[in-house]
């Protein structure tokens, strides 16, 4: 191991100690440098919003007429796909006021209320982590660098994509192209990174109120891109496939809503899959979460209908948690007695994607559980990390916003600036994504039409690599090789 290379390990350790000290200040689960998977909690602050669950196929009309007279200044957002409304009423006094409207004179189409809680991202993000890097450990810039001058100084970290293309054998079969789309339902992309460029086939749409770009400013949906489509320094599972952001987080809040609204728009939209590297936990025994849990099944529901294949990631802890045991899950979480979901991921029309490391077994932070359906590589700190000592070698390399500071980290690895190491489920479900994608490019080649929803959860359960912790998450590790082989082999 070289000179640079251990100093960055020590740099990391350094870091993680570092870290733990902040206390309050950081998220529990955020205790690691990781790309988690976007772990929301709900905002302690009150809100005036509400969704409002009415019976499938109900005419919004009347109900909105009614709310508009009570309090003329409400803003509704109607989701009539999935009959539910979102209500942000003028004030407390109207909030109230709504919501004994809405149960009281449309009982026979109501179903639950909740308020739609403000969730925050779970993740340090480098533009807040530079500064911390800068001060923790200082290096010469006149060491030697990490790889032979002759070797790409990017791809020569590019382990876990070449695990799911076989070494590259599946760009012999399939790169994708723009008629296939995945929606990143995230942060935005950035549309000026060398790597994605080319790709982003749409601008989108933002969700977030007073904010109509979706540029990505916080960093974790262009690091998801990156996994799925970069086509430059750095290559993507899916190096040719169309790509289209669809924002939810901004500076690291996002409503619920938004994220429900978001799914039944690019599943209008026609997205061929869509990837969810999110998810927060509710419980179906709270009232005020009952709702959110149900907008969430309702709306995956729809998009598997309307043929997108939804994609979210398993969740990332500290040590990963079995998310299939709702009442244990609860227990842990400190709501002992309680049923606690994780969603969107978990849920039963969601193909759910756990996080395995360099050595193929289940990544330590994961979640894991029945109802996981695949895993993918998402990387971690090493065999050794439980004694400090931390290994870049088992992290995973993808695209960063080159409007967003880069890390030290990347900097004396020799990166210019836009590529990050990173560990986390988000990192692993769009992997997933991407062999979706390829497999529906093939399946079109091959037979003139795309595959069902059905059908290409056979072809990635079925081309999946068996390993011993396979039954922590489902049919294996996602191939992406395997599973074009079984579309070409299908047409013999």
């Amino acid at each position: 191991m070289n000179l640079q290379l251990n100093r960055i390990i020590v740099y990391l350790l350094s870091l993680i100690l570092f870290l733990s000290f902040l206390g309050s200040s950081v998220h529990a689960s955020s205790t690691l440098p990781s790309l988690e998977s976007m772990k929301v909690e709900l905002n302690d602050e009150e809100n005036n919003k509400n969704l409002f669950v009415l019976k499938e196929g109900t005419d919004l009309s009347p109900v909105i007429e009614d709310i508009k007279q009570l309090d003329e200044h409400a803003k509704i957002d109607q989701l009539d796909e999935i009959s539910i409304l979102a209500v942000e009423a003028s004030s407390d006094t109207k909030d109230l006021a709504i919501q004994e409207l809405v149960k009281n004179k449309h009982q026979n189409v109501f179903e639950e209320s909740g308020g739609d809680q403000s969730i925050s991202v779970g993740d340090i993000q480098f533009e807040s982590v530079s500064p911390i890097l800068n001060k923790t450990q200082s290096f010469s810039t006149n060491t030697q660098t990490l790889v032979n001058e002759e070797e790409s100084i990017y791809k020569k970290w590019n382990w876990d994509i070449e695990a799911v293309t076989q070494n590259g054998a599946s760009r012999a079969i399939e790169e994708g192209n723009h008629d296939v789309k995945i929606g990143i339902i995230d942060s935005g992309i950035d549309f000026n990174h060398p790597d994605l460029k080319e790709n982003i086939v749409s601008t989108g749409k933002s969700f977030i109120e007073g904010v109509t770009d979706t540029q990505d400013y916080l960093g974790h949906g262009t690091m998801v891109a990156g996994s799925i489509a970069a086509n430059g320094s750095i290559e993507g599972i899916s190096p040719n496939v169309g790509l289209v952001p669809y924002k939810v987080f901004h500076t690291g809040n996002a409503d619920s809503s938004d994220v429900i609204e978001a799914i039944i728009a690019a599943a209008n939209d026609h997205m061929d899959v869509i990837n969810l590297s999110l998810g927060t936990y509710k419980s179906v025994k709270n009232k005020v979460d009952k709702a959110v849990y149900k907008a969430f099944e309702r709306a995956v529901k729809y998009a598997v209908k309307e043929k997108s294949f939804v994609v979210a990631s398993a969740g990332t802890e500290l040590i990963g948690l079995d998310i299939s045991n709702h009442r244990k899950l609860a227990e842990f979480r400190g709501y002992p007695g309680d049923s606690q979901h994780h969603m969107p991921g978990g849920l039963k029309d969601v193909y759910t994607i756990a996080a395995t490391n360099k050595d193929g077994v289940l990544a330590e932070y994961s979640n894991y559980g029945e109802n996981v359906s695949i895993g993918a590589p998402g990387g971690d700190y090493g065999p050794r990390s439980n004694e400090g000592i931390l290994d870049i070698r088992y992290m995973t390399l993808t695209t960063y916003p080159t409007n967003l500071p880069q890390s030290t980290l990347s900097q004396y690895a020799g990166f210019e600036k836009g590529y990050e190491f990173m560990i986390g489920t988000s990192l692993a479900a769009p992997k997933v994504s991407a062999t979706a994608a390829l497999v529906i490019a093939q399946y079109e080649e091959e037979f003139g039409k795309k595959p069902s929803v059905k059908d290409i959860r056979k072809f990635l359960d079925n081309g999946a690599i068996k390993t011993e912790s396979t039954k922590q998450f489902g049919a294996g590790i996602i191939n992406a090789y395997e599973s074009l082989k079984l579309v070409e082999n299908k047409k013999k």
